[in-house]
């Protein structure tokens, strides 16, 4: 199940360097690139929050990557 947009996962891989390495690419490259959006404009991560769970309810293959978090 994919965790709501409130649940503090989303917040901690976006604000964090947590670890990808685990991850599928498709993954490490939108996040990677949504830290370095969120990093330049703080008020970003609401919408990058919901743009990142709507990226796992699309793509049922990286499903796994939410264990990461």
């Amino acid at each position: 199940m994919i965790p709501d947009t409130s649940n503090p996962c989303w917040r901690r891989v976006l604000t964090s360097e947590t670890d990808l390495s685990g991850a599928v690419l498709a993954t490490k490259l939108l996040v990677t690139r949504m830290r370095r959006e969120v990093k330049a404009r703080p008020g970003s991560l609401g919408p990058k929050i919901v743009e990142l769970r709507e990226y796992f309810e699309k793509n049922t293959f990286a499903a796994k990557d939410i264990a990461l978090f």
